[in-house]
């Protein structure tokens, strides 16, 4: 945005003031016509439950339940029913931190990492400057609903420490307050920030600065009971002719990392208590100078067009956990929240003294939109009549029925688990974890490790596989893109474009690390090959499948002297030990593949400090103890089969004879260095030779070791694998 465009921007929206008004002239409300709406609502979006109230002046003046808390079941939807407020969590966290900059505990501008050192965008920089606003205001650079399967479907095993840990491998799409990306993740952040700051945990926190102060006695938060607490309003779809629960709460509902973001529930009388202590002018709970930080237009968001054509609005920005914009010429204070199946919104009209909550069990967007704008309406144009039929009629022509039905669903048939018996394990990203692609009673079956609702069937449609989750309120059918080779990496996407879009499956990189739970990788599972298939003549010294080795012993899991490799890698070093016999020099294979189990053997041998009987042969200048990580990694990349040690013959006589490096295979100590000064002129070129003829086919040298080698020109997996060699 331009300087001009921001001077104007601020010029507008510091025309209206943020102060409650002592008194409006908003019209008086006429009960039987905001009945007339929200049944409406009721019948033309076929909600199981709502919950509706107005604050004007103060006051409650208008409060309507109906329906039921669960479809097919006794209990209707009362005052003090609790209902998931989702996203309106924000502006209870941002209030929390309102309190604590009131008391000097914090500002708004001090670094995150101030109170959480261990903070981390995948940005250095941003990590580092980061403040406290910039978790409130979604202007991170993040894509928008970044990392959200950490938080939902619920409940899942994530924590808050989960959440800090992924944050380094969500990357930026946008520059670092450049513009407005909704996230939901840095609003945890938020939460765990003003934890520190009080020296608590945010569930206690939000109960003595909020829950407590303001008396929302129905308001939960963190682990509750609620069969014992009772009146809780569950979450609705509309499947198969009728409203459905989905996602149904346990009796417990555990405390949960997304709390900060949208994980709190409260009744419709708590919600209007809320929605009192915003709109009374002598309320203490909070300084006028934080309620003026926490609804100023921190953030530009984009101003639509039905916002232009229905509100005559002119901007739109976004504040400490508000959204702030005009409608009709006055001031919109406003949050929505979204959940699978649950919906609520909160408006605040502060100069008319206005006051509007309205919550439903049910995916309601429509009907949320609609009823909302029809009663903001009644009070900015109380000339308008009939608003909320207007409102819908104006909704529904934005996307013509014909539009509006859900394309037929593909025709997908069963998979044999067994027919993609090579792709079976368990895969890891980064950010999300671990899923499991396993068979199950005969079927092949993706399951979330942390995440239990996250589970589907692979099934199989015109030669594409995709996710058919058992829990109906996961959106989208989602396609899994097998790799082209076993254990490289899985793609997902949604099946068809704009659907899934509340998910980031196109956000996973999923590898595979290991065997599905109780079964083992063996090589056909894996795509690993014997190098003689590719290079019939390439000689082998496999020293671990004997004793001539530093342990002084075969190693674990060498039952064979083989050289195993992915395709791809086998057949790059196949080429060299082509290019190397067209100018009389050949390959000498001195390990491959390695199991995890003979790493783990290594690790035995090196934590044995009176084991030195192969010091004087491999190790004489260095003690034991120093072996460890540079020589001998507890993690070795040979156990991917991408790694391969190797050594030089010397074919012009007509008899391969090995050439001398300077150092054997194996040699700890620095004539083994790859750039070792003390090199004889005959043993560097014979090491450049090497080092030429691997990098030409994309093998990169490890520069402690002249004979270690790691295939990276291509994708590969990241798969420590530990099936033995026989």
């Amino acid at each position: 945005m331009s300087r001009l465009r921001w001077q104007q921007f601020f010029i507008l929206t510091a025309c209206f003031s943020v102060s409650p008004a002592w008194s409006s002239s908003a019209p008086a409300v006429d009960a039987a016509e905001i009945d007339a709406m929200v049944s409406a609502a009721v019948t033309r979006y076929r909600l199981p439950g709502i919950a509706v109230g107005i604050v004007k002046d103060g006051e409650v003046v208008y409060s309507k339940t109906l329906g039921s808390l669960q479809s097919g079941k006794p209990g209707a939807v009362n005052a003090d029913s609790i209902f998931k407020i989702a996203s309106n969590s924000k502006a209870m966290t941002t209030a929390v931190l309102a309190r604590l900059v009131d008391r000097g505990l914090l500002k708004w501008d001090d670094p995150v990492r101030k109170y959480l050192p261990e903070f981390r965008m995948s940005d250095d920089w941003v990590s580092e400057n980061m403040q406290v606003r910039d978790l409130l205001i979604h202007n991170a650079g993040l894509a928008t609903g970044a990392g959200d399967l950490l938080l939902w479907p619920t409940p899942n095993q994530y924590t808050r420490q989960d959440v800090l840990a992924a944050l380094p491998f969500l990357k930026s799409v946008y520059g670092f307050r450049s513009q407005y990306s909704y996230d939901n993740l840095l609003y945890i952040v938020a939460g765990e920030v003003a934890a520190k700051a009080a020296h608590t945990d945010y569930e206690s926190l939000l109960q003595s600065e909020l829950f407590g102060p303001l008396g929302l006695k129905r308001c939960r938060v963190g682990r509750w009971n609620q069969l014992s607490d009772g009146n809780v309003a569950q979450p609705h779809q509309w499947l198969d002719g009728r409203n459905t629960v989905v996602r149904a709460d346990s009796e417990w509902i555990e405390a949960s990392a997304d709390a900060a973001a949208g994980g709190i529930r409260c009744s419709l009388s708590d919600m209007l208590i809320w929605t009192q202590a915003w709109l009374k002018p002598d309320s203490n709970w909070i300084s006028t100078a934080q309620r003026e930080q926490l609804w100023h237009g921190h953030m530009p968001m984009p101003l639509g067009s039905r916002q232009k054509q229905w509100d005559n609005a002119h901007f739109h920005s976004y504040g400490y956990g508000w959204r702030r914009s005009d409608v009709d010429g006055q001031l919109k204070i406003a949050h929505t929240g979204t959940l699978a199946g649950m919906y609520s919104v909160l408006s605040l009209l502060p100069e008319s003294g206005i006051g509007i909550v309205i919550l439903i069990n049910s995916e309601a967007p429509e009907a949320r939109t609609v009823l909302n704008q029809g009663l903001v309406k009644y009070f900015t144009d109380p000339a308008r009549k009939n608003a909320f039929e207007y409102y819908a009629a104006s909704l529904a022509a934005e996307t013509p029925l014909e539009k509006r039905a859900e394309p037929p669903l593909p025709l997908f048939k069963p998979v044999s688990a067994q027919a993609l018996k090579m792709h079976w394990g368990v895969y890891r990203d980064a950010w999300f974890g671990e899923m499991a692609l396993c068979p199950s009673n005969g079927a092949l079956q993706m399951q979330a490790l942390k995440s239990p609702r996250i589970k589907a069937q692979v099934r199989q449609s015109g030669g594409r596989y995709g996710l058919i989750w058992n829990d109906a309120s996961v959106d989208g059918i989602v396609e899994i893109v097998l790799p082209t080779y076993p254990g490289n990496g899985l793609v997902l996407k949604a099946w068809r474009e704009g659907e899934g879009d509340g998910f980031n499956w196109q956000d996973l990189d999923l590898r595979r690390v290991r065997a599905c739970p109780g079964m083992t990788l063996d090589q056909s599972d894996t795509g690993l090959i014997d190098v003689r298939t590719v290079a019939p003549g390439i000689r082998h010294d496999i020293r671990y499948a004997t004793a001539d080795n530093f342990t002084g012993k075969r190693v674990t899991g060498y039952s064979s002297a083989q050289c195993l490799l992915h395709k791809p890698v086998a057949e790059a070093l196949a080429s060299v030990e082509q290019g190397l016999r067209s100018r009389g020099y050949a390959l000498v294979v001195y390990d491959c593949y390695r199991p995890t189990s003979a790493v783990a053997d290594f690790m035995r041998w090196a934590a044995d400090s009176a084991d030195t009987a192969t010091k004087a042969a491999y190790y004489p200048d260095l003690d034991k103890s120093a072996l460890v990580p540079d020589y001998i990694a507890e993690k070795s990349g040979h156990s991917k089969g991408a790694t391969v040690d190797v050594g030089l013959l010397d074919c012009r006589s007509g008899h391969c004879l090995t050439v001398d490096m300077g150092a054997p295979f194996d040699y700890f100590g620095v004539r083994a260095n790859t750039d070792y000064p003390g090199l004889t002129s005959a043993q560097k070129a014979a090491r450049t030779l090497l080092l030429d003829a691997m990098a030409v086919q994309g093998f990169v040298n490890y520069p402690l070791e002249w004979w270690h080698f790691t295939w990276k020109a291509g994708p590969l997996p990241d798969t420590a694998y530990d099936f033995p060699i026989e």
